[in-house]
């Protein structure tokens, strides 16, 4: 009797961690709807990744990706493929825009709302230099320089756009693109909720308490990017700035 209690006990145990396990895996899935509003990083957990240019294995490959490369991906939206798998539309710096199978990513940062943030800046302003042009227009001027960074065995290309009121600063390695900064004081209307014009109150609900504060200038800071909010004299959002350090 007491064998025959232990059985059962043990299967209630065991199919509560697999209903909890369950509960967790749904809970850490952005919808679509999600992350239309609000992009999310994400990673790619295998090796040799097909990104393609649709929601199946039928698409056609655009590249690959390996996990151990860690990328920070954007993923933008999700659809059902033919073969009923989850699929996410990602943006990368090395391949572009494409869709990716949900078994081969995951997902971080997701209750973080300036790592959420800096995910739609780096959607609204692209991951590289042409998807920065589709989005913003033509730049006044695009200027590169190639440079050997400190810390770096490589050299990389530096590619600057300037706007009227802003600008998009890229490094370029031999493979790929990584978006390095965004300074704007017009041109876009902010970043993402944090648009120009709005005044303390509201950027402190959406971030919480800055990081820190000097000169009219608030910064938030999560893993590898900062942002900095400047306020003009009157208490409002006049100048936008991000930053990330290169991996």
């Amino acid at each position: 009797m007491n064998g025959r209690k232990g059985w059962i006990l043990l299967c209630i145990l065991s199919a509560g961690i697999l209903f909890f396990t369950a509960a967790q895996a749904g809970a850490s899935v952005p919808s679509g709807e999600e992350l239309r509003l609000s992009p999310a990083p994400a990673f790619v957990t295998g090796a040799g990744v097909n990104v393609r240019t649709g929601p199946s294995t039928a698409s056609r490959s655009l590249g690959k990706l390996d996990g151990q490369a860690s990328e920070e991906l954007v993923a933008t939206d999700v659809a059902t493929g033919e073969d009923g798998k989850i699929w996410y539309l990602v943006l990368s710096g090395k391949v572009g825009e494409g869709w990716i199978r949900g078994d081969f990513l995951r997902f971080e940062g997701l209750d973080d709302p300036l790592w959420r943030l800096a995910a739609r800046i780096r959607r609204d302003l692209g991951v590289t230099p042409d998807m920065t042009e589709n989005r913003l227009g033509k730049p006044e001027s695009r200027q590169n320089r190639t440079f050997l960074p400190e810390d770096r065995k490589e050299k990389v290309t530096e590619t600057v756009l300037t706007y009227h009121e802003g600008n998009v600063v890229f490094w370029i390695p031999k493979n790929g693109s990584f978006l390095v900064s965004a300074d704007f004081t017009g041109k876009i209307g902010g970043f993402g909720n944090i648009t120009f014009g709005a005044d303390v109150d509201a950027v402190e609900k959406y971030l919480g308490p800055p990081h820190g504060v000097r000169n009219r200038v608030w910064t938030y800071h999560s893993g590898m990017s900062r942002i900095h909010i400047r306020f003009g004299m009157d208490g409002r959002v006049d100048r936008l700035i991000l930053e990330r350090d290169p991996y």
